[in-house]
C-alpha cells in the first residue's frame, strides 16, 4: 500500500514535465510585456523606460492637438515599426521583438517633431514555456 501510494506521488511530479531538448521547436519566446507610451508637446515618454529582449506591445496615446506618426527605430536604423497617424486624443499601438543590449528610440514625425523617448533593453527575457493561457 505505502509502496503504491509512494509510486503515485513519483508519478505525479513527473507528468508535465517536458525537457526542453525534448521539444521539436526548442523553448518558446518570451511572452509579449505592454508598454505604455504618451506624446505630449513636450516629448514622447515611454513606461518602463528599460525592458528585457523579446516581443513587447507598445501603446501610445497622442496628447498634442495634431495628427502624429510615431516610429520605434533601433540604434542601426534598420530595425523600424511606425504607426499611421494618429489623431489628438486618440491611441495606436506598434509591435517589436527588440533585441537584447539594443537603445531604441520612439520618435514622431512631421513638421514639428517632438523630443523622442529612448529604451533601453537588457538581457533577453525568459522563456514563457511555464506561463499558461498564452496564443
Amino acid at each position: 500500500m505505502v509502496l503504491t501510494a509512494g509510486l503515485s506521488v513519483v508519478g505525479l511530479t513527473a507528468c508535465g514535465r517536458i525537457d526542453p531538448k525534448d521539444k521539436p521547436s526548442g523553448s518558446r519566446p518570451p511572452a509579449q510585456i505592454m508598454l505604455s507610451a504618451a506624446i505630449t508637446d513636450r516629448g514622447v515618454d515611454i513606461s518602463p523606460a528599460r525592458v528585457g529582449g523579446g516581443p513587447v506591445r507598445i501603446v501610445i496615446s497622442n496628447q498634442t492637438k495634431r495628427n502624429l506618426r510615431t516610429t520605434l527605430v533601433g540604434a542601426s536604423g534598420e530595425d523600424r515599426r511606425g504607426t499611421n497617424a494618429i489623431a489628438p486624443g486618440q491611441v495606436a499601438a506598434i509591435q517589436a521583438t527588440l533585441r537584447e543590449g539594443s537603445t531604441y528610440r520612439l520618435r514622431t514625425a512631421g513638421a514639428n517633431p517632438v523630443r523622442p523617448a529612448v529604451l533601453r533593453v537588457g538581457n533577453q527575457r525568459k522563456s514563457s514555456d511555464d506561463e499558461l493561457l498564452l496564443p
